[in-house]
């Protein structure tokens, strides 16, 4: 499995039904949740994940919830969360060692945000606290190569919101896309891995939704900047059919 765009989708191909594990390492804020829901139906709604073709597996991993086998699912989605991977926490570590697992084992595996960054920090790479501070809101990263999926964009945007950043992807992962606040935003490995920084899976309502409740979390200046970037356009609607594709092995 490739990103780049030399190797071909594979769409008329019969598929399997696909076993989806969703590791949550967080949720929805509480005051969102009546309007949006979960993280998990978020997940699934803009991922597309819902049809006979596809079973949905949902872990709470960041209540110390994790799958007994790495065979219990064909891909694992490792969620974004509030904390970060170098968190002292048990279920931190035990995510890591999973992953791990699942990894040589050739479990394919898509990181979101803090997924992102715990796939690399799992398989050795290195992430650490942005010095610039907060990304925060809509900001777009060069593309590198033609990318399945994307083969007509220079450049996406999407929803961010992060602190820390991989500065060392770990091994045998070809850079995809990035920019010079955040150089390693998007990267895949060949067997089966894909990692992104920012949120495909947020929408346009809900993050001004997420502002306006947890604003004080912010400085005001990095609140006001988000908000200004909400005037730009982004591409989470082609994203989330990309990373469809990858979830249901289109790619």
């Amino acid at each position: 499995m490739s990103f780049i765009s030399s190797f071909k989708q594979q769409k008329n191909i019969q598929q399997q039904p696909i076993i989806v594990g969703l590791l949550l390492c967080g949720d929805v804020h509480l005051a969102l949740q009546p309007e949006f829901g979960s993280y998990a139906k978020c997940l699934i709604n803009e991922f597309q994940l819902q049809g006979k073709q596809v079973t949905i597996k949902t872990w709470q991993v960041w209540q110390n919830e994790i799958p007994d086998s790495i065979m219990e699912a064909d891909v694992y989605v490792v969620s974004g969360s509030s904390a970060s991977v170098f968190d002292n926490e048990p279920w931190i570590k035990r995510l890591s060692d999973f992953i791990c697992r699942a990894h040589s084992k050739n479990r394919r595996l898509l990181g979101i945000c803090f997924g992102h960054q715990m796939i690399h920090h799992a398989l050795g790479g290195k992430v650490e606290r942005a010095p610039v501070g907060w990304g925060l809101g809509i900001y777009p990263i060069k593309l590198y190569h033609k990318i399945t999926g994307l083969s007509q964009y220079d450049s996406i945007s999407l929803f961010a919101m992060h602190r820390d950043q991989v500065i060392v992807p770990a091994d045998g992962f070809d850079l995809l896309g990035g920019n010079e606040f955040c150089p390693y935003y998007l990267l895949s490995q060949a067997n089966g891995v894909f990692t992104l920084q920012g949120h495909p899976e947020f929408t346009r309502r809900f993050f001004n939704a997420f502002l306006t409740v947890a604003e004080n979390k912010f400085d005001a200046h990095t609140v006001a900047k988000a908000r200004l970037s909400m005037q730009k356009n982004d591409d989470s609607d082609v994203v989330c059919r990309l990373v469809n594709d990858f979830i249901l092995n289109r790619l």
